[in-house]
Formats: structure tokens, sequence, C-alpha cells
């Protein structure tokens, strides 16, 4: 079944209209029929049954049939503060970390990120990087569609964190093991995990985040490049929360 994420609300018995881009995937690329059955979802965890009706030139006519009772999404919601990688790095880490089950992702610059968005680029960059996770979270079938917010500077991390319930870091200096970090979590669902640049932060920026209250614990012994960090340490915390299990 096709899953296809609409920034819009729906309800049963209504017919959508489906144009632009989706409309194109639709018909050019899944060349789809009338009769095809198509799940439409809403970004917030509804999904709604629908089928396809007609295909016109510039636009899919569909009609929603029913609400269906779907949740593919964690219990816990990991939210990834990742300084920048180099070259395109960033996209695989949005993918793969959208098909593992991450909330949403923070783009973060740091003293020793070489790879800064700004300026008149950041608007392209933050559509080319939401469609990634648009297309990561339909072929993965997350029910939720994770949000890509704007870089984050150095200096707003102190206002930052106060949205969030635990603060974790994974940080090759550390001594901790993801098990001692996460004592600090009592049940609270949003988890905001910090990943450092290449180079791994400076001293001054590890003892503000200490500062600021962040767990740190180790992922091995071996040292992770930055876009593998994130993954692995967010896969860790979805396994021992128990969001990896059937």
């Amino acid at each position: 079944m096709t899953n296809l994420f609409v920034s819009q609300s729906f309800k049963e018995g209504e017919e959508v209209f489906l144009t632009g881009e989706d409309h194109h995937y639709l018909s050019r690329v899944l060349r789809v029929s009338p009769g095809e059955k198509l799940n439409l979802l809403d970004g917030k965890g509804g999904v709604f049954l629908t089928e396809i009706k007609e295909i016109k030139k510039k636009e899919t006519l569909t009609l929603v049939e029913k609400k269906l009772q779907v949740n593919n999404e964690p219990t816990i919601k990991i939210h990834l503060l990742q300084a920048l990688p180099k070259k395109d790095r960033f996209e695989y880490i949005l993918e793969k970390g959208t098909e593992i089950g991450i909330a949403s992702f923070f783009p973060l610059h740091s003293q020793r990120t070489i790879k800064k968005v700004e300026g008149k680029n950041l608007s392209g960059k933050l559509e080319r990087w939401q469609n990634i996770i648009k297309n990561a979270a339909q072929q993965s079938q997350r029910t939720v569609l994770p949000q890509i917010n704007a870089p984050v500077a150095w200096e707003e991390l102190k206002d930052l964190v106060k949205s969030f319930d635990v603060l974790l870091w994974a940080w090759e200096g550390s001594n901790n093991s993801v098990q001692d970090a996460l004592k600090s979590y009592h049940g609270g669902e949003n988890i905001l995990l910090v990943i450092g640049p290449e180079g791994s932060f400076t001293a001054q920026e590890e003892k503000e985040l200490l500062d600021l209250g962040f767990s740190d614990f180790s992922l091995g012994k071996r040292i992770l490049r930055s876009d593998t960090a994130g993954l692995v340490g967010a896969t860790l915390i979805l396994h021992l929360t128990g969001n990896l299990e059937e």
C-alpha cells in the first residue's frame, strides 16, 4: 500500500485533489490507476484509506473511505541535534534517522563545524531536507512526519534545551554507558541527543554542554564518524527503551 504525506486534514467521504509533486509522483512515478487504494497521512499520526477515482493532466482525485488505526511511532521522541558534517552526509543522516524513528532534526553550528547553512541558501536547503525526510517516512511506514528545523547557533542552545525532558550527549571522551546516561530518563517523552562535529567539540563547548545538564555516554572503544554516531546513539536509545521490539 502506497503511503503519501499530505499537509492537510481529512474526513471520511471527502474528495481530495492531489496536485503538484504529489500528483506527479502518483501519475508519473508510480503510474497508479483509478480504483487503486492509497493511504493519505496528515503528518500528525492520522492515516486515511482512500481510493483513486480519477487521474487528470494536473491533478489526481481521491475519495477518503475511512480512518485507519495505525501507529508505527516510538513511545519516546528522540530529537537529533547534529553538528553539520561535511559534504552531503547530513542528507544521509536525515534519511536513515527518519527510517529508525527519530522525531525531528536540529542542524547545529559549532566552532568546528566546517559546513554552515545560512543566508540565501537556507530556505532551499530546508525544503530539500524536508523532502528527503518525507520520502524516507513514506518508505518506512512512519505515521508522523519528522520535522527539520533551522540551524541552531551555539549561543541558542541555552534556550533550546528548555523544551526537552532529557539531554543526552554521545561523546568519545565519556566513561559512561548508554544505560548510565538513561538513568535520567523517567518516562519523559522528549529526548534531545547531541552529536558533535568531525574533530569533536572544543573543550569550552564540552564544558558548556555539561553545565547545561547533558548526560554524556560512550558509543564504544572505536571512534565513529559524526554521521554514524547519531544513528547508532538513537538506535541504542530506542532499543533500551523497548522501541525496537515487535
